[in-house]
């Protein structure tokens, strides 16, 4: 174990990579794949001997032993398969143990007892058991590797490649220590395909076409979010320690998969496009034998299932802590770039009064979660719209606000001899307005550098204020699921293709990580120094075995008395000391040439500059409609409900889910 370093601590180094690396956006578009970017994604250097068909996965691990099954998916046959498990030393801190996952093989020094596969050929797949008491780990958290040797084909004995993780063996915990806190937050999302071009109406909303099944089949018995909510519902209901764990974890959901969901369960239609709200005039002769009609697709077979998954979320909700992600799991940075207001509003306002109207529960407020795990100087000024207090979309949806605002920019008369129609003069219309109540967002510890700090909070600009996480942890976890994530704030040196270990084994890795990180902030009782808390935040996709791991992990440290469950909101907050001492502290204004935070490398998956140009343009169009609309007190339906549709689609388009993904980054 070794002492914490808190935010003060990491600011001079952070800034002094940060300064020469910013996390400029690309100009266009660009696959992972790309030359241009491909280092970015992946350091060529790390692990390039990997031989890409043949392999091996986690299937079972725990102290003792591990399953694998060894796959040979290349078109020749392999002949005299070993696998041969290894280790490095144990390691001290969740950033050397993410570097030493990244190395070659001469990290992993010492060796077991090798496990002869035989021949293996195309296609075909062996399961394949290894004891690790042979290895003698010693306490603490260890590096594994299971490397694979054969021939393939005609040619010699070679190095095919390998299965990594962290194993963590329990040692004797430290006398009268001061152990951290733990708060856990699961995330909840999943990809909308809602066909674009949908328009408001009333008294219901319009009804739901899909693009295709893929969110019923998250759904169904099986499926990525329905055993996802099984496991968070388990161990927090009736696992062991579930009350503990109840207090110290909280789901991040988000509210657009919510609606979404709940509105399949009305029934829903999957079609590739949709029916154009106009008819052509067309003759009776022109129309014989034409076959210009829209395909009116099939019906969705997901109602039932998405009935019960969402009965099933309300009743979690109720019994435990909830927090809204952005709309669409939107990513923050880009909506603020294009620099409107009401795009960035239902961003990040929208969200906790549709899960409260659809789960019955109140979620945690004035809380903005980044999938990006930093924010920029543009997203900090605008986190002042995600204050909640005083809010009025519960009862009354944006168009208040929207119909507010548009009254105030309406021209007023200049004086008597003039009119409306003669005044040129407008309001002036200024941004986000500060917070009434504090707003906070959790970013990466090494995101933040320039700025008033205490402890692991931050103060971004007057009324927000970051909660840092630690940045090794945040990388790890955000490597897991089905969707391994390339985070910005990542040492790029480290850096690979995330699936070249089995999702079993990075689940395996997160829950050793979070034990880790705990030990890493465990600090011997007589210090004067007190540990800082260990927030975890896992991938966007994050499956159930990752869930599971994590949730497993923090109900083990919270039954042997080695971490403290923290409720989010707690988490959030700073202790009195700790904002009097960002009080102290001079906030200086944003100045050109000068990062005070955001990510301290370079962020392949940031948002390209072209498609911030076109969401913007996008989004001001809609504006303009909404303006060029008049509401009639005959119609129940107003004209910003008219077009929020619309903005949904632009912030759809922005979604963070699988942008950070290099498999996924094509899906965006």
């Amino acid at each position: 174990m070794i002492r914490a370093r808190g935010l003060a601590a990491t600011a001079a180094t952070a800034a002094l990579l940060c300064l020469s690396t910013p996390a400029y956006a690309l100009p266009a578009p660009v696959s992972p794949l790309d030359p241009a970017v491909a280092d970015q994604w992946a350091n060529p250097s790390v692990r390039p001997d990997e031989h890409g068909g043949i392999g091996a996965d986690v299937l079972e691990a725990d102290a003792r032993r591990v399953v694998l099954t060894v796959f040979n998916d290349s078109d020749e046959v392999v002949s005299g398969l070993t696998v041969t498990p290894r280790h490095a030393d144990a390691v001290p801190t969740v950033g050397e143990a993410r570097r030493i996952l990244s190395l070659s093989g001469d990290a992993y020094p010492y060796y077991g007892t090798s496990r002869e596969v035989g021949d293996l050929a195309p296609g075909e797949r062996r399961e394949v058991a290894l004891n690790l008491a042979p290895l003698d780990l010693p306490p603490g958290t260890t590096p594994l590797m299971f490397a694979l040797t054969g021939a393939v084909g005609e040619s010699g004995v070679d190095y095919l490649g390998s299965e990594r993780m962290l194993h963590t063996v329990d040692g004797d915990p430290l006398e009268d220590a001061q152990t951290p806190g733990v708060s856990l937050v699961v995330p909840v999302t999943a990809p909308v395909d809602i066909v674009p071009g949908e328009t408001g109406q009333a008294p219901a909303d319009p009804p739901l076409i899909l693009e295709s099944e893929q969110l019923a089949g998250q759904l169904a018995p099986g499926g990525r979010l329905t055993e996802l909510l099984d496991a968070y519902a388990t161990a927090t209901t009736t696992g062991p320690n579930a009350a503990e764990l109840r207090q110290g974890s909280c789901l991040a959901i988000d509210p657009a998969l919510v609606d979404t969901v709940s509105r399949m369960a009305e029934g829903y239609t999957v079609a590739e496009e949709r029916p154009s709200l106009t008819k052509k005039v067309q003759r009776l002769r022109d129309s014989w034998g034409s076959d210009e009609e829209s395909d009116a697709g099939e019906p969705g077979r997901g109602a039932a299932d998405a009935q019960e998954w969402l009965s099933r979320l309300s009743a979690t909700a109720a019994a435990g802590c909830t927090v809204a992600l952005p709309w669409a799991n939107g990513d923050v940075n880009a909506v603020a770039a294009t620099e409107d207001e009401w795009l960035f509003r239902e961003l990040v306002q929208r969200g906790p009064a549709t899960l409260q109207s659809e789960l019955g529960a109140a979620p945690a407020g004035n809380v903005v979660i980044p999938a990006s795990g930093y924010v920029t100087e543009q997203a900090a000024t605008a986190l002042g719209w995600a204050d909640q207090t005083g809010s009025t979309v519960l009862e009354q949806g944006m168009r208040a606000a929207w119909e507010a605002s548009a009254a105030a920019r309406a021209p007023q008369p200049a004086a008597e001899e003039g009119t409306a129609l003669e005044s040129t003069d407008l309001p002036d219309i200024s941004g986000a307005p500060a917070p009434q109540n504090p707003v906070q967002v959790l970013v990466a510890d090494n995101t933040v550098w320039g700025v008033p700090g205490s402890g692991n909070f931050a103060r971004l600009s007057p009324g927000i204020t970051a909660v840092t996480y630690p940045g090794a942890l945040g990388a790890l976890l955000a490597a897991t699921g089905p969707s391994p994530q390339t985070t910005g704030y990542s040492n790029p040196d480290s850096r690979f293709d995330y699936r070249l270990d089995s999702a079993a084994a990075r689940a395996t890795t997160a829950g050793s990580a979070l034990r880790l990180a705990v030990a890493e902030q465990t600090l011997p009782g007589d210090w004067a120094q007190a540990p800082e808390p260990v927030l975890a935040l896992p991938a966007s996709l994050v499956d159930a075995r990752t869930a599971a791991a994590l949730l497993s992990a923090a109900a083990e440290l919270f039954a042997a008395d080695a971490a403290t469950p923290v409720p989010l909101d707690r988490a959030v907050t700073p202790e009195p000391e700790q904002a009097e001492e960002m009080d102290s502290q001079p906030l200086s204004p944003q100045t050109l040439g000068v990062t005070r935070f955001g990510s301290p490398y370079a962020d392949p998956a940031a948002v390209s500059d072209t498609e911030v140009l076109r969401a913007g343009q996008q989004a001001r169009y809609t504006d303009d409609l909404t303006r060029m609309t008049v509401n009639d007190p005959g119609i129940n339906l107003s004209r910003y409900g008219f077009t929020l549709p619309l903005r949904r689609d632009v912030l759809t388009s922005l979604t963070a889910t699988s942008r950070s993904s290099i498999g996924g980054y094509g899906d965006v």
